[in-house]
């Protein structure tokens, strides 16, 4: 088990990644907002879902599986690539989805999203490099992205579009949770076999994959501040219902 001020690390990322999502997710189906503007909140929900499922679970990986390991190196570059391509989809998924806000579409968007999420925080995982080689079992594998993208795909039909503090609210702690308990299920799954050598002396050891794994945490922070800034003075979803209905 790990350390619980671990666990309440890899929440508090998680959270701030959701909370960046799903502040996207509620304004880009505003067809009275511009294409330029509508794409920025399309781009930063696909990064910030992306982004804290890959680098929080590399947390997850050094502080779970390899902190006590200082031979352990983790290899991120090609990570980097599938970042991007992963980041891309989704920002395909969240495009269509913000044009046709309907539940089947915003619940399949979701869905798809959270077993990206799922892929990259196994790649992630598997970045981890030791003498031996590292499996998950693929039917356990299968279960657990088939979990987080129910969950994501719940948590996209709430945010899209949503009119109240409890839908936003729920999808936010959806996500967090569904995402936090996806990347201990992987690290708890991942087994070595010391049959099957690897070479692990390419990348950076689990004490600097903290650090750039804290980096990559202060860089989703600053995000939902920015867009916070830029979104100031615009009409509040929530605050519209509550204008029209009486309710909050």
């Amino acid at each position: 088990m790990d350390h619980p001020w671990f666990v309440l690390g890899v929440l508090l990322g998680n959270g701030i990644g959701s909370l960046l999502a799903v502040f996207c997710l509620v304004r880009m189906t505003d067809q009275q907002r511009s294409v330029r503007n509508r794409l920025l909140l399309v781009l930063v929900a696909a990064w910030a879902l992306v982004e804290t499922a890959r680098d929080d679970m590399l947390f997850v990986a050094a502080t779970t599986i390899h902190m006590s390991d200082y031979e352990v190196h983790f290899f991120l570059a090609p990570s980097m690539g599938l970042t991007a391509i992963a980041v891309l989809f989704t920002m395909a998924v969240f495009w269509f989805t913000a044009a046709h806000p309907r539940p089947l579409w915003t619940i399949g968007g979701g869905i798809a999203a959270g077993l990206l999420m799922t892929a990259m925080s196994l790649q992630a995982a598997f970045s981890g490099r030791t003498d031996s080689a590292t499996s998950i079992d693929i039917a356990n594998a299968a279960m657990i992205a088939a979990g987080l993208g129910v969950t994501t795909g719940i948590a996209v039909w709430l945010g899209t579009g949503a009119t109240t503090r409890q839908a936003r609210a729920t999808a936010v702690t959806l996500l967090t949770v569904g995402l936090t308990i996806t990347q201990y299920l992987i690290s708890a799954e991942v087994t070595t076999d010391p049959s099957t050598t690897v070479n692990s002396d390419l990348g950076i050891n689990p004490v600097q994959l903290a650090v750039f794994t804290a980096v990559a945490f202060g860089v989703r922070a600053i995000a939902l501040t920015f867009m916070t800034m830029i979104e100031e003075g615009r009409p509040d979803p929530a605050a519209d219902q509550f204008d029209a209905h009486g309710f909050r």
